[in-house]
C-alpha cells in the first residue's frame, strides 16, 4: 500500500480549524497513535468511530477533515508496521518557539493516553516496564515548561523527551498490537 506524504503541520492545523475541531494537530496524531498502540483491530475502520467520539462528540467529520484524518491514520500505521520506516511524533518544526513545541508535545502525550485508554482495557496485565512507561507518558502530558531562554541545553532536553516518547510508544505497539511475523522460520527436529 502506497502512503502519500502528509500535508505540512500548519496545513493540517488549518483543516482541523476549518472543520471546527477544537484539537491540535499533535493531539490528533497522539490519539491515532494511541489507538494503534493500544491494540485496536488494525484491519478495521472501528478507530474512526472512536475518533469521532473523542474529537467531534460522536458526529462524523466533514469530508475534507475525514480524508485527512484517514491519511494520518494510514501514515501512523505504516510507520509502526514498516520496520524500516520508523515512527515519528507529529510536532511542529524547530522554527517554532520551544515553549510552543513543548506544549504541543504535551498535547501529543495527552492524545496518546486518550486513544490508548479507549482501546486498551488490560493495562494492568502488561509488563511492569509498559505500565511504568504509561505513567511516564502521563507525567509528560502534564508538563508545563516555560523556558526563559532557548539554549542548546533546553533543546537537547526537549529532543530527549520526544525520543523517549517515540521509543516508548513503539514498545507499546510491539506489546499490544504487533502481529507475530508470518515469515518466522520453522525448525524441523
Amino acid at each position: 500500500m502506497s502512503i502519500e506524504p502528509l500535508p505540512s503541520f500548519n496545513q493540517i492545523t488549518d483543516v482541523l480549524q476549518e472543520a471546527e475541531l477544537f484539537t491540535s494537530t499533535s493531539e490528533v496524531h497522539g490519539i491515532l497513535s494511541g489507538f494503534i498502540c493500544g491494540g485496536i483491530d488494525l484491519d478495521s475502520q472501528s478507530w474512526l468511530t472512536h475518533f469521532n467520539d473523542v474529537v467531534n462528540e460522536g458526529v462524523g467529520l466533514p469530508q475534507k477533515a475525514k480524508k485527512l484524518i484517514i491519511s494520518i491514520y494510514n501514515q501512523v500505521l505504516s510507520q509502526f508496521t514498516d520496520d524500516g520506516l520508523g515512527f515519528n511524533l507529529l510536532l511542529p518544526d524547530d522554527e517554532q518557539p520551544l515553549d510552543d513545541r513543548c506544549d504541543l508535545m504535551s498535547q501529543w502525550a495527552q492524545g496518546f493516553l486518550v486513544g490508548f485508554g479507549m482501546v486498551q482495557p488490560a493495562l494492568k496485565e502488561a509488563s511492569e516496564e509498559v505500565q511504568e512507561l504509561i505513567k511516564d507518558i502521563r507525567d509528560i502530558s502534564q508538563i508545563s515548561l516555560d523556558f526563559e531562554q532557548e539554549d542548546e541545553e533546553s533543546e537537547i532536553a526537549y529532543a530527549e523527551i520526544v525520543e523517549y516518547l517515540r521509543i516508548g510508544v513503539m514498545l507499546c505497539f510491539n506489546h499490544f498490537s504487533r502481529k507475530p511475523s508470518q515469515s518466522s522460520s520453522k525448525t524441523i527436529h
